[in-house]
Formats: C-alpha cells, structure tokens, sequence
C-alpha cells in the first residue's frame, strides 16, 4: 500500500480527512490512500472506458464501480481490506495507447509532465501521474470520501485542464480540444534533394548530398507551448545529409575533396519564420565521427495560418574541411557552400 496522499481543497472548502482504521480485519487505510491493484489490466472491460489526449500520448482509463471492501485477491499485498464507514475505493486502470504515444513527440520540447487528481465529492486526491510509456498498465484503487460514484479525473498539462467523469466518460477539453482530430503520425517522408540549389560549379560533384521531408501536422502544442487561444502550430521535419564534395579543376584532370564540417540552416514559410527550430540532437551527426560529413535535423515549429502553405524556404551554408587531393591539384583548408532550396510540402 502507497503511503497516504493528502486531500486538498477543492471550490474553496478545505477538506480535512483524519486517519481512519479499517473495519473487519486487514490493513489500516485513510481517505487519500492509493491500493496497489493484483493486476495490471485488473479493471479493463469492467467499468466504464474513457480517454484523455495529452501532448505525449493519448491517456486510455478503465474505471469499475467503486466498492468499500477489497478482497485479498484484489491487491498486490494478498489481503483484504476494507473502507472506512463514509468512504469507497475508486478502480482505476490506465495506460498510454501505444499506437500514440510519442507520435509527436518530436515537437513538444517540453519537460513538463502531466499532474493528476481524483476529485469525487468535493475533494481532490493527487495521485501520480503514469508512466511515461506506451508499454503496460497500471492498476490501482484510491480510497475517498463518500461513495465515489462522482468521481473524475482532472489532468493538467502545462497549464491546461482537461477533466473526464469516469462513470460516464464524459469530457471537458478546453484548450487541449484539437488534440482529439490528430491522427496516428505517418513516418513517411518525401525527397526535397532536386528542391536545393548549390553554388557549385558544373564540373563539380556533389553527389552524396540528400533532403527528406515529412508531411505536415497542424498541432496545438509544440516547441513546450500551447498554441495561441483559437489557432494551431504546423510542424514539419527536414533532413539534409552532405558527406563529400569534389573540387574538380578546369583541366578536368585534378581537383581537391573536401567533407563537411558544419552547416547553418534558416527557414521560412512563406514570409513567416519559424517560431522554433528544434535540432534533433539524437539523429544529427554534425561532423559525423563515424561516416564524415553532416547529417542535420530540423523540427519546424510555425504558427499556422488559414491556408496550408506549399513551399518551405530553406537557406544553407555549409563548411567543408579538406580531405585531400587528386591528380597533382592543390586546395584550401576550408571552403563553403551555400543551398538555396524551395522545398514542395505536403
């Protein structure tokens, strides 16, 4: 059994809840307690189910009806237990819907966490929030005052409230409303290599240089924000990869070869900078130690407009260290290019 959570006050009435032994056997427990269920999926079919989408995932809850005594098969401590007089236990099984979870994860740049309380007759419980995963259950009961048939659930994430009555399912989304129209994230990208312009030469080669881009998603929270009252962010995902680049000399005979460094990227949507650029410090490799060159990712955080824009502006330079010559030809230490390209968006 979880050690007691304290009962605050709700619509301006303080609520005190003394401790309480149990009846008829079995561990002490107050109002504020939360019981380990025995299984993690223990109420899942049984009760009422309702959801909650949150920036991270959407939140999937099973609620069974609330009794006031548990049997010794109904917890993980194998004994029984039974309410306090004027108190019940409230089921409770959740868990992040794995075809969700971490969809957008890629644009929330946030550490805030969702915080959680149980409210049934007036009172508020805070309860810890789930696991941030989208493997595995969690089952429990929260004993509180009165007989628990009100109960619902508040979340709050980052300043937003969303609450969901269990019995019935029923939601307020307030500003979290647009979560609900958003569909599974599809990986799929799309080529943007023939949208760039280098500045190169016709004899030169740059043939290992390569653009993806991902369709885009208008979304109400990004970049660790909800976006303005009544509008959206649209997002998008661009990847660019340039590894080896080939000086070749007029006589067509020689040339230097020089391998990217580093590399600056602006962005524009329309005439609208982003309002963030996330770089994915987990897929950018910027000079890659292992393969050579540069491999960037770019989070795209705009503030949506009425109409879908089709073109993404994406200005470049690049710096390139040299690697070495061919055919007797000299080169610079260093050189840079630049990559004007109007990528085609989905």
């Amino acid at each position: 059994m979880r050690l007691p959570r304290p009962v605050t006050a709700v619509l301006g009435l303080l609520v005190l809840a003394p401790a309480l032994a149990a009846c008829g056997g079995g561990a002490d427990v107050s109002v504020g307690d939360i019981v380990d269920a025995r299984r993690d999926d223990q109420f899942v079919g049984k009760g009422k189910a309702s959801m909650l989408a949150l920036p991270i995932g959407r939140l999937e809850i099973s609620s069974a009806d609330p009794v006031t005594k548990l049997t010794a098969d109904d917890t993980a401590q194998l004994e029984e237990i039974t309410a306090p007089e004027g108190s019940a236990f409230v089921p409770i099984t959740w868990q992040y819907d794995a075809g969700t979870f971490g969809d957008y994860d890629d644009y929330v740049e946030s550490d805030a966490t969702p915080v959680v309380d149980l409210v049934a007759d007036k009172a508020s419980y805070r309860i810890p929030a789930p696991q941030p995963s989208g493997i595995g259950a969690d089952s429990f009961y929260v004993l509180v005052s009165g007989d628990g048939k009100d109960a619902s659930l508040q979340v709050e994430f980052d300043g937003v409230t969303q609450t969901v009555a269990l019995a019935t399912g029923k939601r307020e989304e307030g500003r979290a409303a647009a979560l609900y129209d958003l569909k599974p994230r599809r990986e799929r990208t799309a080529a943007c290599t023939t949208d760039s312009k280098f500045d190169v030469d016709v004899r030169d080669r740059l043939s290992d240089y390569a653009c993806n881009v991902t369709r885009t998603a208008r979304v109400p929270y990004a970049g660790g924000e909800w976006a303005p009252e009544g509008k959206d962010w649209l997002v998008v995902t661009v990847r660019t990869t340039l590894r080896r680049y080939d000086k070749v000399a007029e006589d067509l005979r020689s040339g230097a070869v020089y391998v990217a460094t580093a590399v600056t990227s602006s962005f524009r949507m329309g005439g609208t900078k982003p309002v963030q650029v996330i770089e994915d410090r987990t897929r950018t490799a910027c000079p890659d130690k292992t393969r050579g060159g540069c491999v960037v990712v770019y989070h795209l955080v705009f503030e949506a407009g009425k109409k879908k824009p089709s073109t993404l502006r994406m200005d470049q330079t690049y710096e390139l260290s040299l690697s070495g010559v061919w055919g007797g030809s000299e080169g610079r230490d260093t050189v840079k290019l630049t990559n004007r390209a109007r990528i085609k968006l989905r």
